[in-house]
C-alpha cells in the first residue's frame, strides 16, 4: 500500500450554501475509500474549524496523504492553505481534484508547489490506485504528478459508465448533525448540452444514469433512518423520461411517503411535461428549479441553451398549476444581450406564481466557450486571477462587459434585478399567508429581505428552522 491513511479536507467557501450540506464529491471519495478498505478521516472546514482545527487534525490523525477539491473560485485560497499544509509536515503527500484541477490540468502543479498529484475528472478510480500502489503512477490513468521537475500527464481516463459500481455515500465520518436535514442525492453524472457560459459539459459531457433501483436504494437507507427530504442535485436527472417515472415507481412501489422532494439545480424544461410533474408530484416531489437563462428565443439560441422560450414558459406553467413551488434561473449579461433583453426575462419572472428566481452575475470560467468569446474580444474588465479570486463578482461586480451592457450599465443592471428577486420573493410568502392577510402582507416584508436570506444560506440553525416549516407546510398542502 502506498498510502494508508488519507485525510479528505474540503476547506472553507465564501459562497453561497457553505457549510449546509456535506460536500458530496468527498462524501462519495470517503466511501470509496472505506469499501476498499483504506483508512480515512474527514474535515469540512465550513463547519467553523479554521487552519488550527486542521494542524490538529494532521497531528492526531497523521495521514500520509491529504486530498482536496478544488473550484476555480478563490483557488489562490486554496492553495494558500495546501502550502500551509506542506510547511507543517513535509513528507505527507498532497492530491488535488475537482473542476479547477479538470480545466487547468498541469497548470496547477505549476502555480502550487505544495501539491504532489492531481486528478482529473472523476477521482474514486485514480485515488484508490494511487493509494494500493499497485500500478506506476504514471500508468495511473487521470492522474497529474510530478516527475522531477517536470510535471506529467497521464492522459484521459474513461468515465465510469455504469453508476451503479460507485458506492453511494454513507457518510460515516461526516459531521452529519451540524448540517441541515436534508440528503442531496446525485442520481446521474455528465450533461451533454453546450451552454456556452457552463463549465459542466467540460468536466463531465457524457450522460450517465444511475438506475432508478439504485437511486431508489440510496433514498430507503436515509429514509430508514429518519431522513425525509432529499435534493436531486444532478444536473439532468430528467433528461431520460421513462427514467423519471421509473423512480416514482420506485418510490410509490417501496412505501416511501411523506417526502418533501426538490429538483434544486434546475431542470430541462425541454424534458418535462405535464404527465411527468403530476407523477413526480404524487410521490413527494414539491420544489422545481429551471434553468432558463434567456428571457427570449435570440438570447437562448446564441448562449446554445437548445430551448424554446415557448417550451420553458409551458413547463413553468404546469409547474405553478399543478402546485409545485418553482425557482427560475437566470444569467445575465452574457453577449449580445441588451437591456431589452434582460426586461424580457423579468416579464418572465413576473408572469407566473413562482417561489423565487435567481439572476446571476455571469462569471466567465476558464474553458468554457464565454470565457474564449470575452478573451478574443478583450472584454474583460477585471483580470480572471483577480475575479476568481474575489467572491464578490458572484453578486453585482461586473467582471466583462459588451457594447449592449457596458460596465457601467451592468452595475444598474444586477441592483434592479436584485429588487425584482425581493419582489418575486415577497409576492410568493404574500401568497402563502393570504390567508391570514393583512399579517401576510407583513410577513412578506419582514422575510423577504437580506438579513432573513443571509440566514437562510449561510446559517445552518436558521435553515433548519426554516425548512421544517417548508416540510410541514407542503406535506399538509
Amino acid at each position: 500500500m502506498r498510502f494508508e491513511r488519507v485525510l479528505l479536507v474540503n476547506p472553507f467557501s465564501h459562497g453561497e450554501w457553505r457549510g449546509l450540506t456535506p460536500h458530496i464529491g468527498q462524501a462519495y471519495l470517503a466511501q470509496t475509500l472505506l469499501e476498499n478498505e483504506i483508512e480515512y478521516d474527514v474535515l469540512d472546514m465550513n463547519l467553523g474549524y479554521k487552519s488550527r482545527h486542521l494542524q490538529q487534525r494532521i497531528k492526531e490523525f497523521r495521514p500520509d496523504l491529504i486530498g482536496m477539491s478544488l473550484i476555480s473560485l478563490e483557488y489562490k485560497r486554496f492553495y494558500n492553505l495546501l502550502s500551509e499544509i506542506k510547511n507543517l509536515d513535509g513528507a505527507v503527500k498532497i492530491v488535488v481534484g475537482g473542476p479547477h484541477v479538470s480545466i487547468m490540468k498541469e497548470k496547477v502543479l505549476q502555480e502550487c508547489a505544495a501539491i504532489d498529484y492531481g486528478v482529473v475528472f472523476e477521482g474514486e478510480g485514480p485515488l484508490v490506485e494511487l493509494c494500493r500502489g499497485e500500478l506506476p503512477e504514471d500508468k495511473i490513468k487521470g492522474l497529474i504528478l510530478r516527475d522531477g521537475d517536470d510535471i506529467v500527464y497521464t492522459g484521459d481516463r474513461e468515465f465510469v459508465s455504469d453508476l451503479d459500481q460507485i458506492p453511494w455515500p454513507r457518510y460515516e465520518k461526516f459531521e452529519l448533525n451540524k448540517y441541515i436535514r436534508e440528503m442531496t442525492i446525485y442520481s446521474s453524472r455528465g450533461c451533454p448540452h453546450k451552454c456556452t457560459f457552463c463549465p459542466n459539459r467540460i468536466l463531465s459531457p457524457q450522460f450517465r444514469p444511475r438506475s432508478p433501483k439504485n437511486v431508489v436504494d440510496e433514498m430507503e437507507y436515509w429514509y430508514s433512518k429518519g431522513c425525509r427530504q432529499f435534493n436531486f442535485d444532478d444536473d439532468n436527472f430528467n433528461l431520460v423520461r421513462s427514467r423519471v417515472f421509473e423512480i416514482c415507481d420506485e418510490i410509490e412501489r417501496r412505501g416511501l411517503k411523506r417526502l418533501f422532494l426538490r429538483c434544486s439545480n434546475g431542470i430541462r424544461a425541454d424534458r418535462v411535461d405535464r404527465d411527468m410533474l403530476a407523477r413526480m408530484r404524487e410521490v413527494g416531489f414539491r420544489y422545481i428549479a429551471f434553468g432558463v437563462d434567456g428571457g427570449n428565443n435570440r438570447i437562448l439560441e446564441i448562449v446554445k441553451k437548445g430551448e424554446t422560450i415557448e417550451t420553458i414558459e409551458q413547463a413553468i406553467k404546469d409547474a405553478c398549476d399543478l402546485g409545485y413551488d418553482v425557482k427560475l434561473l437566470f444569467v445575465v449579461g452574457t453577449p449580445y444581450e441588451a437591456r431589452e433583453d434582460v426586461e424580457d426575462k423579468v416579464r418572465l419572472s413576473r408572469k407566473y406564481p413562482i417561489q423565487e428566481v435567481h439572476f446571476y452575475n455571469t462569471i466567465p470560467y476558464p474553458g468554457t466557450e464565454l470565457y474564449d468569446w470575452i478573451e478574443e474580444n478583450n472584454y474583460f474588465l477585471r483580470k480572471p486571477e483577480d475575479y476568481l479570486n474575489d467572491v464578490s463578482c458572484l453578486a453585482s461586480v461586473p467582471v466583462f462587459e459588451t457594447p449592449e451592457l457596458p460596465g457601467e450599465e451592468r452595475i444598474e443592471v444586477l441592483d434592479y434585478l436584485g429588487k425584482v428577486r425581493k419582489q418575486v420573493h415577497r409576492d410568493a410568502i404574500s401568497r402563502t399567508f393570504r390567508r391570514y392577510n393583512p399579517i401576510g402582507v407583513l410577513a412578506s416584508y419582514m422575510l423577504a429581505n437580506s438579513f432573513v436570506e443571509r440566514l437562510f444560506y449561510q446559517s445552518t440553525f436558521w435553515r433548519k428552522i426554516i425548512e421544517g416549516f417548508r416540510y410541514r407546510l407542503a406535506i399538509n398542502k
